[in-house]
């Protein structure tokens, strides 16, 4: 919904927030994660930790643990404000893309760990084993469609 000035209301900006949060759990990382990010996207702005544990009511070494992992991905980074010593969280310029290229490494992983057992199911059975591969050769093509997929998404 939008307020008068056009702008999201408070519900709807928290709707966001636990749909984010809803998402990232579904993809198999945690919902404090995705909502962070969710709030991140919506304030616009760089916000300490203690900021965010407030807004989300969670406790301020949750927020430690998830800003940090969303860091290690590249979605966010921490910054300084002149004059404070706390550190802000904010969201990387590309942070749209970081999920892409998150999917098509994992894709990778699973192409490779497949690749590996395909070659032994085959000693087995070749029939079998040519199914197997058929799978890591998917992933494989997967991985690959959707890296150049974010670089055209990137350059656009």
């Amino acid at each position: 919904m939008a307020g008068m000035n056009g702008h999201l209301t408070s519900s709807a900006r928290d709707r966001f927030i636990e749909q984010m949060g809803l998402i990232s759990q579904a993809d198999g990382a945690p919902r404090i994660a995705g909502r962070i990010f969710g709030l991140l996207l919506v304030a616009g702005r760089p916000m300490t930790l203690q900021e965010i544990a407030e807004r989300l009511r969670i406790s301020k070494a949750s927020a430690s643990t998830n800003a940090r992992l969303l860091a290690g991905r590249d979605i966010l980074r921490r910054t300084a404000q002149p004059g404070d010593r706390q550190d802000f969280y904010e969201l990387t310029s590309d942070k749209e893309y970081r999920f892409l290229d998150a999917i098509a490494e994992k894709m990778s992983r699973s192409a490779a760990m497949v690749q590996e057992v395909a070659e032994q199911v085959a000693e087995e059975d070749r029939s079998a084993g040519e199914r197997v591969l058929r799978l890591a050769e998917f992933y494989k093509r997967s991985a690959a469609f959707v890296s150049e997929w974010s670089q055209r998404i990137k350059g656009a």
